[in-house]
């Protein structure tokens, strides 16, 4: 088992504990405008001959006479800004159709508590999903964005693991975070409706994905410093039902370090 945190406010917390539903956002809905976002090199033009003769020799094919010179033509023409701007919008479209699965291997991260657990009034709910996935995949932190040849054939199954990478990595401004993610795309959400794991329903006046869960995907519920009575008790009452009762209940409480201490407490 592997536990894996999801930072919420007080209204997300009862709401995913009440629905037993976890809302995926677009990837471009989230916070950082870069998120999955390659840089495309377009190189120069030696090196888009290079890229042809290896296609050439690639596909068994003997190249036309004047090749050169209609690739020169495209070159000056801004033929390759053309192309560029077509795989900037492929990725910009894939964006706004498949969803970003967010978590953190880190409940104890005071940053985190602040921005995204509404100031350490809110809730870390503690997930495996492994019922779901054979695996969550751990965020790469880089100064560079990764670069993709806009030459390549981004239906290769090569380009494909290239453009995974992308996927995978963010500025290194965000390393705090540790997280781990999951891309959905429409086939997979597809997928998990037809076998009850999603749902596909208005939310704030668009239709929008939730991943339905599992109850025994969730495995703790992690109150923050300023967590209140009530949200407390309502928490306690939502975990109190037959299939929830297994969920661990904890508290974070200062330390002599910047890093918070979890205690488990009594249901």
């Amino acid at each position: 088992m592997n536990v894996l945190y999801k930072y919420c406010d007080q209204l997300g917390a009862v709401k995913i504990l009440g629905s037993l539903e976890l809302k995926l956002p677009y990837i471009s809905e989230v916070n950082d405008p870069l998120e999955c976002m390659p840089v495309f090199d377009e190189g120069n033009i030696t090196s888009m001959k290079k890229d042809c003769i290896r296609r050439f020799r690639k596909k068994g094919r003997v190249p036309s006479s004047n090749w050169e010179q209609i690739l020169k033509t495209k070159w000056n023409t801004g033929k390759v800004l053309e192309l560029k701007k077509k795989l900037a919008g492929y990725i910009n479209d894939m964006k706004r159709t498949s969803c970003l699965l967010s978590v953190s291997e880190t409940a104890q991260n005071t940053v985190m508590w602040a921005h995204y657990a509404e100031k350490h009034r809110g809730v870390i709910i503690g997930f495996d999903f492994e019922y779901y996935f054979r695996n969550m995949e751990p965020v790469r932190y880089s100064t560079r964005r990764p670069k993709l040849n806009i030459f390549d054939d981004y239906h290769s199954s090569k380009y494909k693991k290239k453009y995974f990478k992308t996927l995978i990595t963010k500025s290194s401004e965000w390393v705090y975070e540790k997280e781990f993610r999951n891309i959905l795309d429409d086939s997979d959400l597809a997928n998990f409706e037809k076998g009850g794991l999603a749902s596909f329903k208005g939310f704030n006046g668009k239709k929008t994905w939730f991943l339905r869960l599992n109850p025994e995907s969730i495995k703790e519920v992690i109150f923050g410093l300023y967590a209140e009575d009530g949200l407390k008790s309502s928490i306690k009452q939502l975990i109190n039902r037959p299939e929830l009762q297994h969920v661990k209940l904890l508290q974070t409480e200062e330390s002599e370090t910047y890093t918070l201490n979890l205690t488990e407490l009594n249901k």
